[in-house]
């Protein structure tokens, strides 16, 4: 292919010298349309990257797809610009592209057997990739510390896997994912319903439901009156560092004649709103997390509840607590019961030192054909301990023997059946939520505030502050604002679609042994439950704050608790996606190629996309503007601009864009160019008003020779070469001044429809933070000027669509007067508080934003 277009370059070189510079105009026109593309891409991701936002994975997986193809693009067209100049560029673009994509490719997917396996074949040898955590816990439990668990089996991951293949579904489940906003709880509802609604239809493959039959017909119970199973969601990745404490789906007391269905609401369970806002900020992606499935058992449990083995409100501490409930145990790790609490020290010796015995107005049971539910409970029952003293030693034995052998505190789901049998259901980490305090004093006792709650127990430590949105009067979750402190009657799963917005929790019933508390823990949001009328203390639309360690809440703001220590939170930081992301920008937006003089300034030291976007421009430009080859001067394509303006500008006519008697002339002059844009955008950049030479003490020839050559290019570099492609209605110019970097792309012709101006702003010499301000400038004025405009970090863009060429001319005028005026602009402007001064000053005819006396550091 090399020497293909080698030969067909030379020849029309040689026989139709034309025709090779119309290739080259139209392989440079497309490389600059691929570079404005990448560099639109290298935004949207550092965007991501550098403000932290929380994304789908499949969003980069797509951003780093396009950006590839875009960067292959900008290499090939430079291979037609220059054949055979570059050779070794594609190698070095294939070679950084596998860097990427090694970290973007889907994760390990295995959709081959085994489809099932045992809960007595595994333990810790097996590997968690194929059970997912909470089954793989049990295993441990049941195999290698020889605990009693209910006999049962999982269904694997590589069961999901192939669950998803057989139905077509992994496209359709990425493109929905990628569309993902989870502050936009609407948006995410919307596509979470999409996807679960696809996975319901779904059929289950033959050779998944023939594994289920064999094990089912080897482990359940069977008979007319036998309880059911407990399908039990174990996605890789549950159980561990990260919970998903009540986001994932459980289907109790399950039929054979359901276990499909239920497979099916189990994987559609991770699609829900939840588990997506919750997978999402903490930066996993979806194949990161398939599902696994564990089927038990069920416990005809006469008596249920949640141990952990370190105290939350004192993690120093040698104290474990039991939470205890009558029947099932989803009434109390939902938030919708109190449970009694056992307190047990586990020094010197395990012994019980406090019983709270809670008033617990229902219990679950099993429903005669299957499925739970709630019974309320007679006033003696309500009030009774549900758990006895022996089995509550006999449990605690139980945990600590657990919290020994995985090496940190565990939070350990059991159950009791009627018998008196007892059961582990689930191990895994605990996340405490808090953090040491040392000798930090947080009883804050002279609090001035009015006291509008003292109840309740602390499920998540730590102190908020913020507006009271009470569920009572507002029930709708999309419309609860930042920083709310939101009060309700129960402690829901689904709050986590909103968690981020929250400054604290407060809620009339509940446990802190729920599943919302273990997110809120995980989430370091201060949560109070069990409070008993918080939702009618505290009015919706009040000022509190909430101490949740103090069990307390106060009216307004209470200064001294939120500048405390005290009020730290446990924020989740350093999440996959984000150590993922790093490695992946720094193959993308490092640069390393800065100064094209430099004999490093070469194919084979591109380290990054960046660097060959870099390369590829520079080079580009270099030869399509041609300013040291001879040859392709003596053809006049590219002319020099001769113009009061201190600047180096060529114009590339490419048909009609000069008059006919400029055409064989080497230097024009603006009276030479026919095309109607460049005469407009110059005549802006020409306006009297603006001082391009008032400043004694900055040349342009002085600073391209001394400050460039200093660390970014030669003064003799074509980088410094301003630049316009013309014909009789079109012109793409490429400004550069100094530091920064301008194009304007602008079509003026008799229909409306099809005009347009695109203009691009992105560089500067100052500081970031300067230079996102004149960003800003820049935004304001060209939102006055009827521009549609979008900015990322210093990076503007803008458009003006379907005017007729009169008013293309006005504006292209104006842009000229705002890039003079605007050059050294991230230099003058020092605070936000002068953007709407200058962009007044601008509108009403003021172009120069210095004095003479101004000493600022003009590196533009």
């Amino acid at each position: 292919m090399l020497i293909s277009n080698l030969f067909k370059y030379w020849t029309y070189q040689f026989f139709s010298p034309g025709t090779v510079l119309k290739e080259k105009y139209a392989a440079f026109k497309s490389l600059l349309t691929h570079n404005k593309r990448a560099h639109e891409l290298m935004a949207e991701l550092e965007e991501i990257y550098y403000h932290r936002q929380k994304k789908d994975f499949s969003v980069i997986e797509k951003l780093c797809t396009e950006l590839s193809r875009n960067v292959a693009g900008i290499v090939d067209n430079l291979s037609k610009v220059c054949p055979a100049c570059y050779p070794d560029l594609l190698s070095f673009y294939n070679k950084i592209d596998a860097y990427i994509r090694f970290m973007t490719k889907p994760e390990r997917v295995v959709n081959t057997p085994p489809y099932v396996l045992g809960l007595n074949k595994i333990d810790l040898h097996v590997d968690p990739l194929l059970v997912g955590g909470k089954a793989l816990n049990l295993g441990i439990v049941r195999n290698n510390l020889k605990l009693p668990t209910p006999d049962g089996f999982v269904i694997t991951s590589n069961a999901y896997y192939h669950f998803i293949e057989h139905n077509d579904l992994r496209n359709e489940i990425d493109d929905r994912l990628s569309a993902i906003d989870i502050d936009n709880t609407a948006l995410l509802d919307t596509l979470s319903e999409e996807i679960r609604q696809m996975i319901m239809g779904a059929e289950i493959p033959p050779k998944i439901e023939a594994a289920l039959e064999k094990f089912h017909q080897s482990t359940a119970r069977h008979g007319d009156d036998a309880l059911g199973l407990a399908m039990r969601s174990s996605a890789v990745g549950e159980d561990s560092r990260t919970s998903f404490a009540g986001q994932y789906l459980t289907v109790l007391n399950v039929k054979k004649e359901n276990m499909c269905d239920a497979y099916r609401k189990i994987i559609a369970g991770k699609y829900s709103s939840e588990a997506i806002y919750y997978r999402i900020s903490y930066g996993f992606s979806d194949t990161e997390t398939p599902m696994a499935v564990l089927l038990l058992n069920m416990v005809d449990a006469a008596t249920s509840g949640v141990m952990y083995t370190a105290d939350i409100d004192d993690p120093a501490s040698y104290n474990m607590k039991i939470h205890a409930v009558w029947g099932l145990g989803e009434l109390l790790v939902s938030g919708q019961t109190p449970a009694d609490i056992l307190t047990l020290s586990k020094e010197p010796f395990l012994r019980i030192v406090e019983k709270v015995t809670a008033v617990k107005p229902f219990q679950m049971v099993y429903g005669d054909d299957g499925g739970t539910e709630s019974i309320p409970l007679n006033a003696i029952k309500s009030d009774a301990p549900s758990l006895d003293d022996d089995s509550a030693v006999t449990l605690a034995g139980w945990a600590t023997d657990l919290e020994k052998y995985f090496q940190q505190p565990q939070d350990i789901e059991w159950a009791i059946d009627r018998a008196g049998n007892s059961y582990i259901l689930q191990s895994r980490p605990l996340n405490t939520g808090n953090f040491s305090k040392g000798n930090l004093d947080c009883k804050f006792k002279d609090v001035q505030n009015e006291l509008l709650l003292k109840s309740g127990d602390c499920a998540a430590s730590g102190i908020g502050a913020g507006t009271v949105f009470n569920l009572e009067n507002q029930p709708d979750l999309e419309s609860v604002p930042e920083k709310s402190v939101l009060v309700a009657r129960n402690a829901a799963p689904q709050y986590v679609k909103i968690i981020n917005r929250l400054s604290a929790v407060v809620v009339d019933a509940g446990s802190s042994a729920g599943h919302f508390a273990s997110v809120a823990r995980e989430f370091g949001i201060p949560t109070l439950v069990n409070t008993q009328h918080g939702s009618t203390a505290l009015e919706h639309g009040r000022a509190v704050t909430v101490h949740a360690d103090g069990r307390s809440v106060y009216a307004g703001t209470v200064t001294q608790m939120l500048e405390s220590p005290c009020a730290r939170v446990n924020l989740i930081a350093d999440s996959p996606f984000m150590r993922k992301l790093r490695y992946i920008m720094e193959f993308i937006s490092k640069l390393e190629l800065v100064n094209p003089e430099d004999r490093s300034f070469a194919p084979q030291h591109c380290r990054s996309f960046h660097d060959i976007i870099r390369f590829a421009h520079e080079k580009a430009v270099q030869h399509m503007f041609h300013i040291s080859d001879n040859r392709l001067r003596k053809l006049n394509f590219a002319k020099k601009l001769d113009s009061d303006i201190p600047m180096h500008f060529y114009i590339l006519d490419v048909g009609g864009g000069l008059e006919d008697s400029a055409k064989h002339q080497e230097i024009v002059r603006m009276e030479d160019i026919r095309n109607r844009a460049m005469r407009a955008l110059w005549a802006g950049l020409a306006h009297p008003d603006i001082q391009w030479g008032a400043f004694s003490h900055f040349d342009w020839e002085a600073h391209d020779r001394i400050v460039m050559s200093g660390g970014i290019a030669s003064p003799k570099s074509t980088m410094f070469a301003s630049h316009a492609v013309v014909s009789n209605d079109y012109m793409n110019l490429n400004l550069r001044f100094g530091y920064h970097f301008v194009i304007v792309d602008a079509l003026c012709g008799p229909d409306a429809s099809r005009n347009s101006i695109l203009f691009r702003f992105s560089g500067g010499g100052a500081d970031l933070t300067q230079r996102m301000l004149r960003a800003k400038f820049l935004k304001g004025i060209l939102l006055r000027l009827g521009f549609e405009v979008s900015v990322k970090s210093d990076l503007v863009d803008a458009k003006f669509i379907g005017a007729g060429p009169d008013t293309n001319l006005q504006k292209l005028d104006m842009i000229g007067r705002l890039l003079g005026a605007t050059r050294l602009m991230d230099m003058y402007l020092q605070d936000a508080s002068m953007i709407e001064t200058f962009v007044d000053d601008f509108m009403q005819g003021r172009y120069h934003f210095a004095s003479v006396d101004d000493n600022v550091n003009m590196h533009i």
